[in-house]
């Protein structure tokens, strides 16, 4: 008979609930640690020991909904226990988390040549690294992100002589009234679309900068 002992389900949730586990509910953040016990409580289903289903468990034994538990649960599997390490010291949304996640491993996170072990001590410098890391994930992604091409420089060639519009308006001006609400309209098509963090970050970017250039136009049309 082999001496190694099976893990025990009934035994682990008695472990566990014992433990009374400390989850920063109010912040939303739950330890690695707690996050695998959890996992292993769900995928056992020791919790039926107790004649709850999953989401009565949740509520009850961990405080929790049950689709926060199993949001938790998602993230350490795709994240790993880095990830949830993390945001317990700090706030981080899963997507800027896969911004920078090439530079954070259960270790730390590596900024400027140097590996920040992730621990409350280090709370000030990972922050700062974090967001210096983010920000330049963000640009580069804006960067690569693709938009619709602007007009061509032969789109915007001044159509030949006309007579003023009915609203005396010249026919040039028409044009670019034209151009301008359709490139506003296409950025409101794009903006409801189903996009990456990259693009978002590149159509708010883009709207950005074009609101700046408006407001600079309309004070210098100023009467």
């Amino acid at each position: 008979m082999d001496e190694q002992q099976e893990s025990n389900p009934v035994l682990d949730l008695g472990i566990w609930l014992g433990r009374k586990q400390a989850f920063s509910l109010v912040a939303g953040r739950c330890s690695a640690a707690d996050a695998e016990c959890l996992r292993q409580i769900r995928e056992s289903q020791s919790y039926r020991s107790l004649d709850l289903t999953w989401e009565q468990f949740c509520k009850e034994h961990v405080g929790i909904t049950r689709p926060t538990v199993d949001k938790i649960i998602r993230q350490l599997e795709e994240f790993g226990p880095a990830f949830l390490q993390l945001s317990s010291i700090m706030r981080i949304t899963a997507d800027e988390y896969r911004l920078i996640a090439a530079s954070v491993d259960e270790d730390g996170v590596v900024y400027e040549g140097e590996k920040i072990a992730i621990n409350g001590e280090n709370t000030s410098r990972l922050t700062q690294a974090v967001n210096a890391l983010r920000s330049q994930a963000a640009k580069e992604a804006a960067s690569e992100a693709s938009l619709p091409a602007p007009p061509t420089e032969a789109s915007c060639e001044p159509e030949p002589a006309a007579e003023p519009d009915v609203a005396g308006r010249e026919p040039l001006f028409s044009r670019v009234e034209t151009m301008l609400f359709s490139a506003i309209d296409a950025l409101t098509r794009l903006s409801a679309g189903n996009l990456d963090v990259g693009k978002r970050l590149a159509i708010q970017t883009c709207a950005m900068l074009a609101s700046d250039r408006l407001d600079l136009i309309a004070l210098s049309a100023r009467l």
